[in-house]
């Protein structure tokens, strides 16, 4: 039990946000706070609600709430009722389904190619970098129009290589990543090692990092650190793994139609395709532990 908490907020006269994640178990005691607050200062029976006696409660990442949480603030916003309105945004709204029947769901669409380039080209005219129009449109292109994505490959490729040349060879920032993951897979086998890169596929999961780039250069990363064959070894198991993610969403099609109104179906597949790199992981440790000709395999990175 404590007295009393800290919390990061940003507000005005007429808002508050707040970031749920950022509460560690406190969600719930914030948000009643937070609504006590807001009606106290909006409650003037004598006016109608409007922007001046309006205030807004905005939650980020609200789609982290636990069930019980959920149901709790369900009572709060049917006692609570008034001028205040709460916002809760999210990425998936098939968690919010304990409040779904009291919200209003509105989707924002992401960023076009055109607004992704112009962000792209707005930056580089700050930072004083020729950007070529139609490698900012590739960088647009390779992200799918994520803003985060597209700056960091731009930056990590701008890094890399400046000034751009015709045919640039475009980073996504995230090779340093995945080469680690791929060294400590050749420098340990042990459930303690796969619970270490586990955490840093998840880290890759939550910024987006698309896992088929992810698969794709994890096998040409630990491919440098094999024989010519082993090398044919792990080709196989990468085919073998692309087969059975092929056939399995092919034999899955009708799930996906009783499911779509839980999850979609592309978030469903990327799920699915990260839980195959994991056992493709854990195959290969096994693999690599149990080899016995061992004498020609560095365990330490190429220079």
């Amino acid at each position: 039990m404590v007295g009393s908490i800290e919390v990061h907020v940003k507000q005005s006269p007429q808002h508050v946000e707040v970031n749920l994640s950022e509460l560690k178990g406190y969600e719930k005691h914030v948000i009643v706070e937070l609504m006590r607050e807001t009606q106290d200062k909006t409650t003037n029976k004598a006016l109608p609600c409007g922007l001046d006696n309006c205030r807004a409660i905005i939650l980020y990442e609200a789609d982290k709430l636990s069930t019980d949480a959920l149901l709790y603030i369900k009572w709060l916003l049917e006692r609570y009722k008034g001028c205040n309105k709460v916002f809760f945004c999210c990425s998936d709204v098939s968690k919010l389904q304990a409040i779904k029947s009291l919200c209003t769901v509105v989707e924002l669409l992401p960023p076009s190619k055109t607004e992704t380039v112009a962000v792209l080209k707005f930056i580089a005219k700050q930072e004083g970098i020729d950007l070529p129009h139609e490698l900012a449109e590739r960088f647009a292109e390779n992200s799918k129009n994520n803003f985060y994505l597209a700056i960091r490959s731009f930056e990590a490729t701008w890094k890399k290589c400046y000034p751009f040349k015709e045919n640039q060879v475009i980073l996504t920032g995230w090779e340093d990543n995945i080469a680690d993951i791929a060294k400590n897979m050749i420098e340990e086998q042990s459930p303690k090692q796969l619970y270490i890169i586990r955490g840093k596929l998840q880290n890759l999961i939550v910024h987006g990092v698309s896992p088929e780039f992810i698969f794709q250069s994890l096998v040409a990363e630990l491919k440098k650190y094999l024989d010519d064959s082993l090398q044919d070894r792990i080709e196989s198991m990468y085919d073998e793994y692309n087969r059975n993610d092929e056939n399995m969403f092919e034999s899955d099609k009708y799930d996906h139609e009783e499911m779509s109104k839980r999850l979609n179906d592309h978030s469903r597949k990327s799920i699915k395709q990260f839980l195959r790199i994991e056992e493709f992981i854990a195959k290969f440790m096994s693999c690599y532990k149990g080899c016995t000709n061992t004498k020609s395999l560095p365990h330490e990175g190429p220079t």
